[in-house]
């Protein structure tokens, strides 16, 4: 998040200030990194982003691949050289970004731009992006967790100068400010005109590209034994992120088991460890804080309430007669075992949340009360705080990191089997094959089901054989939707109902801003114009997702959506040869776009400066 980082000695301004107090005589700093003694040493335009790339080991300055990429993109061209080949690593298995990036590096030739789309296992696409090694584009579709509808989830993560999630790799100095301060804002209006403003400037200086918003969620279920589904906007009514309908849902008959098939099941059963089925079925298990109601509005939880002191202090309450799945009682001592235990040993989901909490203090047992004090004034704490922390049983994780001999990383931990105080209880479980969920009858909203009952099948084809089957009533929708043409085979079978609910997904690609050509603020206008995002929702999406308005991740739909900001720039590839043309680009007898020469001052001034006019580049400068 924005605020967890060292504080800097000197920033820019100072720096500055010294230096024309020393008559200009002081340089700013250079960072030899990986150079040789013939490379010239990577610098940044405001070096207090070096606590970013400098600091950390196995990454930028310290990453000899990184180093070597980055170098490459930042020499100024010779003259007559062609804009470089534009590199995009995609998963092998999402086959509908590989249709539309042959589409689009088709439409890219007229203009003379020239695409490597390379393919990758998912284990490997995760570990190029990880280590920033990916290329020019780094594309990446919006998985939502309950987490992830407040806006800092995709601000703060994919866009703010120092994050190691900013894959592109920019540094706005405006919009990081921003980030700064919607951050450290408890009040909720002033903290939503901050999160506009910064989509303004995100929208503004082109970082991203918004390839498509959806896809849509389309789902399928059993509706001859199963009533009372609830759609959830942005989850649909089969997400285990969304569990308003596994509690809510009644049996037309005498059956109450239900069976709910997903591609895969559990990472492992130690939910700190959790990737993303883990996250999901996990926190059935363990009861979150707080929850939200279909229309995304955060409600009370296993808190019973909660009350703001100031910026920085809230009082919580524990729910009263809340049980574990062993018959132990949930008291505010668990609670606060839950936050020390976080903070002292967890690096993995909760740490985002709770690197930000000072100190616990029980004010009132009896009361079940507890005052929480974070470092700073903290302006998530209802829509992420609340929304990603869950109580552990302190009888049983009190010792557990001196039982197994665990140093200090509680991922290395073996839960086999998870106890919890949650509405579902972890029963049978086959690897990979099978896993039970029996219903905690004496919850505070007890579902009406006995059991659920998940089942693996690799693929969607296979899924929708058991739907018609009635082997399962439902599909798990987290990862997979169904497209049109599979809601027709399954619109075939009588006992199947289609339900489709407003999304508040995205897919997008973010660019490598301090490389060239990206650097060029009209080379990025220019490729923008490139990109016929109806392609992808009209063909591979099959009509199934929504064109977007911006290039926004917070999309129409979402609480957070500013919808005042620099409209998407449509699909024209005649504008796009236009801007290349006026900003100095030419074109080699092959086709080739050539770069314009290196002393063309205004090419010149964009790159140096990055940023559209009128903003400030904090990132990678140019070598001489």
């Amino acid at each position: 998040m924005a605020r967890d980082r060292e504080k800097c000695p000197m920033d820019r301004r100072s720096l500055l200030q010294l230096m024309s107090v020393l008559g200009g005589s002081m340089a700013l700093p250079s960072w030899p990194s990986t150079a040789t003694a013939q490379e010239e040493a990577f610098s940044l335009a405001n070096p207090s982003y070096a606590r970013m790339y400098d600091n950390i080991s196995g990454f930028y300055f310290k990453d000899d691949v990184w180093a070597k990429e980055a170098r490459a993109r930042l020499k100024w061209p010779t003259p007559g050289q062609p804009v470089h080949d534009i590199r995009v690593v995609v998963p092998a298995d999402a086959p509908d970004t590989v249709d539309a990036f042959r589409k689009w590096s088709t439409d890219a030739k007229e203009i003379g731009i020239r695409y490597q789309v390379e393919q990758a296992s998912q284990a490997r696409w995760l570990e190029l992006i990880n280590k920033h090694q990916h290329g020019d584009i780094e594309v990446h579709p919006s998985i939502l967790r309950p987490e992830r509808i407040d806006p800092a989830e995709w601000l703060v993560s994919r866009a703010y100068g120092f994050d190691r999630r900013n894959y592109g790799e920019w540094v706005n100095e405006q919009y990081d400010k921003l980030i700064d301060l919607q951050t450290s804002e408890s009040d909720k209006d002033m903290r939503l005109k901050y999160v506009k403003d910064a989509q303004k400037i995100l929208c503004d200086d082109l970082y991203t590209c918004q390839f498509g918003w959806g896809p849509a969620i389309i789902e399928a279920y059993n509706a001859a034994d199963w009533d009372n589904v609830v759609r959830v906007r942005g989850f649909g009514i089969s997400n285990f992120n969304a569990i308003q309908s596994f509690i809510g849902m009644k049996p037309k008959g005498a059956k109450k088991s239900v069976r709910v098939g997903m591609t895969a099941l559990l990472e492992t059963t130690n939910i700190i460890a959790a990737g993303n089925n883990m996250r999901s079925i996990g926190r059935m298990i363990y009861d979150r804080l707080a929850y939200f109601d279909e229309n995304l509005n955060t409600i009370p939880w296993a808190l019973e309430s909660w009350k703001q002191i100031d910026d920085r202090t809230w009082d919580i309450k524990l729910r009263d007669g809340m049980q574990f799945h062993d018959g132990k009682l949930v008291t505010i001592r668990d609670l606060q075992f839950t936050f020390d235990f976080m903070r002292k040993h967890e690096r993995g989901i909760f740490w985002t949340a709770n690197r930000f909490l000072a100190s616990t203090e029980i004010t009132d047992e009896g009361a079940r009360i507890i005052r929480v004090k974070f470092k700073e004034p903290y302006a998530q704490f209802e829509s992420y705080f609340l929304q990603l922390n869950v109580i552990l049983p302190q009888h049983i994780w009190g010792n557990i990191m001196q039982e197994q001999k665990i140093a200090d990383d509680p991922r290395q931990l073996r839960i086999d089997k998870p106890i919890g105080s949650g509405p579902f209880m972890f029963g049978r479980h086959r690897k990979d094959t099978e896993l039970q969920l029996t219903t905690n009858k004496k919850h505070f909203s007890k579902p009406s089901i006995n059991e659920i009952w998940i089942v693996a099948t690799p693929t969607l084809d296979g899924l929708l054989g058991r739907l018609e089957s009635q082997e399962i009533d439902f599909i798990e929708s987290s990862v997979i939707s169904l497209k049109p043409s599979q809601v027709k085979q399954a619109e075939a079978m009588p006992h199947v109902k289609i339900v489709k609910t407003d999304d508040i997904n995205w897919y997008h690609g973010v660019v490598r801003m301090p490389w060239l050509p990206w650097r060029d603020y009209e080379f990025r206008r220019a490729w923008q114009h490139s990109i016929d995002r109806a392609f992808l929702v009209n063909v591979p999406w099959e009509g199934a997702g929504r064109l977007p308005k911006s290039n926004s991740f917070l999309v129409e739909g979402s609480p957070w959506n500013n919808p005042d900001v620099p409209a998407i720039p449509e699909f024209d590839l005649k504008k796009a040869k236009d801007i290349l043309q006026a900003a100095g680009y030419t074109w080699g007898s092959d086709g080739r776009l050539l770069y314009p020469p290196a002393d063309n001052k205004g090419f010149r001034d964009r790159v140096n400066r990055v940023v559209k006019e009128g903003y400030t580049w904090g990132g990678l400068k140019m070598f001489s």
